[in-house]
Order: structure tokens, then C-alpha cells, then sequence
């Protein structure tokens, strides 16, 4: 018994990995799409600057979930820890599987192969319950372990909801602002001039593509004209920066 939890413990941990991976990779991705607001702000293109913003707020609301997902994972894992012998085992591992099983629900089209995973850890949860089957489960207060399991679920939504308004920069003003202004964004006050900004752009994904660059490309994914991203390859050639070849 001890073995199967603690192997059950074992690949929770493996999918708690997983989903820490894919909240790094929405938050690169938002800081990203995020950079690309700014410019859009600091040129004026209000358009684009919304389209970014918007994008930025569904990848927010992805991130909420999966962060969630994290803290309730580790909740289970940190009970799985300190789960009692059979006589227990029904009344501690009920509530653990229906975090895992609305855990599982709430990921599955995000990153279904660890809401695969979760399915079958619930199933394995499931068969070591049945096998404490000297247990009257009809003592077993079925509803206190889902108001129990309920409550788990709730305290972690409303942290993962408070982390991500820490980890995220805040988005109302590209949302709330029809004629951007400049000077009521704070980001904007770390961009010195918008040549240099575009320049850095540029730069940088001339480094994220091994030194191959598509003017077109670039220019796409930047949020910048293929003019402006031309204008910027000449004064970084000038400066030593780069080579066009």
C-alpha cells in the first residue's frame, strides 16, 4: 500500500514538473507579446497595441489555470505524504481524488497528456481505496470530503489568481486607453528613444534566429513595419552590431 502511494505521490510530482514547464513558457510567451504592446503604444498603432493586449490577457487566464493546477497538485502530493494505514485510507484519499479528477478536468485542453497522466493516477488512487474494503463506506461523510476537497480548490484559485496579477505587468492601460498616450504607461519610461527600441528588437531576433534574418518575418513578429526593420538592420550595421551579407 505504502509503495503504490507513494509511487502515485511519484508521478504527481512528474506532472507537477510538466506544468510548472508550461506556466515558464506562458510567461516568456506574455513578456513577448507584452514588449510588442509597448512598441505598438510607443508608435501609436493603437490597433496592434490591442490585439497584443488582448492576446496577452488570454494567456493570462491560461496561466491562472495552470498555476492553480500547480498549487492544488502540490496540496495532494503533501497529503499523499502523510496518508495513515488501511483504516484511513478511504477517508484521506477521497477528497484527493476529486482535486485530481476537477484538477484534470480543468487542464485537459491545455496540456492533455498531464490530464492523461492525472486520469490514471485518480484510477490508481481509486484501487487503493477499494482495496481498504473492510471499511463500511457508508460511514464515510462523502459530502464533508468534497466540501473538504472544494474548499482546496478555492484557496488555490484565489492565490493563482493574486500570483499572476504579481508575475504579470498590469494590462488596463492598453485596454482602457483609446488614444494611447505615452507617458501613462510606467514601462514605457526604460525606453530611452524609438530607434533604439527598434533596434534592440531587431538585434534580438537576429540572435534568435542564428544570425538569419527575414526582413518580413522580423517585421511581423516585432509589430514593425519591414521599412522600419530595414532602417534598423543600417544603423546596426553602422554601429558594428551586425554584418549584411
Amino acid at each position: 500500500m505504502k509503495e503504490r502511494i507513494a509511487h502515485a505521490s511519484f508521478r504527481l510530482h512528474t506532472q507537477l514538473e510538466k506544468l510548472e514547464h508550461t506556466y515558464a513558457r506562458l510567461h516568456d510567451r506574455d513578456t513577448e507579446l507584452f514588449q510588442r504592446c509597448v512598441g505598438a503604444q510607443v508608435s501609436n498603432d493603437a490597433g496592434h497595441a490591442k490585439i497584443y493586449a488582448n492576446e496577452c490577457a488570454e494567456i493570462r487566464k491560461i496561466a491562472k489555470v495552470v498555476l492553480g493546477s500547480e498549487l492544488a497538485l502540490e496540496r495532494v502530493i503533501l497529503r499523499l505524504e502523510t496518508v495513515g494505514e488501511f483504516t484511513d485510507v478511504m477517508l484521506e484519499l477521497a477528497p484527493l481524488m476529486y482535486i485530481v479528477e476537477e484538477t484534470k478536468s480543468k487542464i485537459v485542453g491545455i496540456v492533455p497528456h498531464v490530464a492523461n497522466e492525472l486520469d490514471e493516477v485518480s484510477s490508481m488512487l481509486g484501487d487503493l481505496t477499494d482495496e481498504a474494503g473492510e471499511v463500511n463506506t457508508s460511514t464515510i461523510p462523502i459530502e464533508a470530503t468534497d466540501t473538504e476537497a472544494r474548499k482546496v480548490l478555492e484557496e488555490t484559485g484565489l492565490i493563482a489568481e493574486q500570483k499572476v496579477r504579481e508575475h504579470f505587468p498590469d494590462l488596463s492601460s492598453f485596454q482602457t486607453q483609446t488614444t494611447p498616450k505615452a507617458e501613462a504607461i510606467p514601462e514605457l519610461a526604460t525606453i530611452p528613444d524609438m530607434e533604439a527600441y527598434i533596434d534592440d528588437m531587431v538585434y534580438d531576433y537576429a540572435k534568435k534566429h542564428s544570425g538569419e534574418l527575414s526582413v518580413s518575418s522580423c517585421a511581423t513578429e516585432i509589430g514593425k513595419s519591414p521599412e522600419e526593420v530595414k532602417v534598423a538592420l543600417q544603423r546596426l550595421q553602422e554601429s558594428g552590431k551586425v554584418t549584411i551579407q
